[in-house]
Formats: structure tokens, sequence, C-alpha cells
């Protein structure tokens, strides 16, 4: 079954937008599951899955808007590994940095200073 979710037409009241969803980056794909617009799958595995398969056309859910061909890519364990690799490779490995929690003292008497 189709999500209810009418995506930007809920917005934009064009039936061109019926269930039309903006599609994210991959970078650090690997790291926000749950996945799709409405959190249906939970691994990358069942994501590449879905596409392997053709899409929601692909598995026989009607969504006329889908521009993804519904023809299987027929991709192999060691295909789809590779691909999960590549996308897990986009994750980004560069240290938070932690936000500033000591605020410089502003001096008492300080003419910019208003009391409430």
């Amino acid at each position: 079954m189709v999500s209810p979710d009418l995506g930007k037409f809920a917005l934009l009241q064009m039936d061109v937008h019926r269930h039309a969803f903006k599609t994210t980056t991959v970078r650090n794909a690997a790291l926000t599951a749950p996945y799709m617009h409405n959190g249906v799958y939970n691994t990358l595995d069942e994501v590449l899955d879905f596409y392997n398969r053709g899409g929601g056309a692909g598995i026989g859910i009607s969504l006329p808007n889908q521009t993804l061909p519904p023809d299987p890519l027929n991709l192999t364990k060691e295909e789809l590994a590779a691909l999960r690799g590549f996308i897990e490779s986009l994750n980004d490995t560069s240290p938070i940095t932690p936000p500033v929690r000591d605020f410089p003292r502003i001096p008492a008497g300080n003419r910019f200073v208003r009391k409430r």
C-alpha cells in the first residue's frame, strides 16, 4: 500500500506533486536509518533490495509519478555489497566540534548592556 503521505501535494495542491518527495543526498546515508520518506526500511540492504527489484512499481505498487523504470536491476550479491560499501564510504568521519559553553563575560557597568 502506498503511504497516505501526499508529499509536496499537501502544500502545492497540484496533482503532479502528489506523493512527490525531495531526494536527499547520499552523504552520511549509512548513518540516517530509517530510510525512505516514511521510514519503511531500517537497513541499507532493504533499500538496495527495493531498488534492485525495480522500486515501488517493480514490486507491484501502482505509482503513476514514479520516474524509476520498473525493471529489476538484477544486481548480484557482490554488486549489492559493493554498492553498500560505496554508500558507507560517504560517511563524514570528521570529529564533531563541541559547542562553546563558556561565553565571554561582559564587564559590569558596560554602557552597551541595559538593565531590564
